[in-house]
């Protein structure tokens, strides 16, 4: 959270590409670490890549905007629309992850291995209270965790060597403007002072909301869910299918909004995401019900999509001559949703089905201050 006041400064002594580049060895040097696991070398890691995640977002969501926005000063076509279609298939890729990451995963930690399905599921689904699922599937070994960390940081370096030499060096049309000549105090005040504009101000239950739902889905639905029923080895396989439904949506949502709006598609998502939780709260999960699981698992990354690629693209829209404040908010509002989310993960008395009704009041909450927010973007366009 803290980085992401700090990541306005890092962008303009460093640059968007720069600060990727630099970023993303962040995470290598994360995953190096990994092959050494003790405190002394762990914690650092962990803290530098804390600290470099909101700067690599940041850079990455105004990079891509500036292009957007050159390339439809360039085709004569409304940067909105280029911006949107950006963001899809930028998301599109990144949500890859899910896949190769949970392929990885599973071919290397868990084949040949059996993880019997858990015998006790009266305690799972919106029951589920906090108390620790077991597992009869036994721990990786030493080898298996070293391989897979080795095939993380070659990914990464790749993706390090790729950025320096393919990426072009792209000056930011936003606060640079303005704060060449200002100091590191000032631009760091210009993303607090940006939580002051009504329009963004109507925005950051939405950008709660993204981060909240992404931990709901990655750590409730997971854990109370599919490893409660299932066991462990059926995360990565029903997370594939989340992926492969984020990465598919992520383009249709990038073409879509020429065609819809973006308010349409906000819609779409937040009756998903409703539609699920409803199903989530009253169902009763068993051993024979998987297919369910895969079912939740793609209308979530529908969902999902629609929020992570209309957020980047009104943000880039509303905040094109401040983008990176904007994105700095955008970051912050988002992990302060997940440090919530992961916060009331503690206490053995809140449940999932607590989290659920939350999660759908703040739904409804954060949707309500988007329509006040789009009325006043449609009246200030209109005079």
């Amino acid at each position: 959270m803290l980085s992401s006041l700090l990541a306005p400064t890092v962008i303009k002594y460093f640059g968007a590409k720069w600060t990727i580049v630099f970023a993303t060895l962040c995470y290598c040097i994360y995953s190096y670490a990994n092959f050494f696991p003790s405190y002394a070398i762990l914690i650092p890691s962990s803290f530098l890549l804390g600290f470099s995640a909101a700067p690599l977002w940041v850079a990455q969501g105004t990079y891509l905007t500036t292009s957007a926005i050159q390339l439809s000063e360039l085709i004569n076509e409304v940067p909105e629309f280029v911006i949107s279609r950006f963001n899809g298939v930028m998301f599109a890729f990144f949500q890859t992850n899910q896949i190769w990451g949970n392929i990885l995963s599973f071919t290397i930690l868990d084949a040949g291995t059996e993880d019997q399905k858990p015998t006790n599921v009266s305690s799972c689904g919106s029951q589920s209270c906090g108390a620790p699922i077991e597992s009869n599937q036994p721990s990786p070994g030493k080898n298996e965790v070293q391989l897979l960390f080795c095939i993380f940081s070659v990914s990464g370096m790749l993706a390090v060597f790729l950025s320096m030499c393919f990426l072009d060096e792209q000056p930011s049309a936003t606060t640079r403007i303005e704060t060449d000549t200002g100091s590191s105090l000032s631009l760091v005040l210009s993303t607090v002072r940006l939580m002051g504009n009504f329009k963004l101000f109507l925005l950051i239950p939405v950008f709660v909301y993204t981060g909240i739902e992404q931990a709901f889905i990655f750590g409730d639905f997971t854990k109370s869910y599919i490893t409660c029923t299932q066991g462990v080895s059926a995360v990565g396989l029903v997370m594939i299918a989340f992926g492969v439904s984020d990465v598919i949506s992520s383009l249709i949502c990038g073409q879509l909004e020429k065609i819809t709006g973006r308010i349409f598609l906000f819609c779409l998502g937040s009756v998903v995401h409703t539609g699920l939780l409803v199903y989530l709260y009253v169902w009763k999960p068993n051993q024979q019900a998987e297919w369910q699981l895969y079912i939740i698992a793609v209308g979530w990354g529908v969902g999902d999509a629609v929020f992570q690629t209309q957020c980047a693209s009104i943000i880039g829209v509303i905040f094109a001559s401040c983008q990176e404040p904007a994105f700095s908010n955008y970051q912050f509002w988002q992990s302060a949703g997940f440090c919530i989310s992961f916060v009331l993960s503690i206490p053995d008395g809140i449940c999932i089905f607590h989290k659920i009704i939350g999660i759908g009041i703040w739904l409804l909450f954060s949707m309500i201050t988007y329509f006040v927010c789009e009325c006043k973007i449609r009246r200030e366009t209109n005079q």
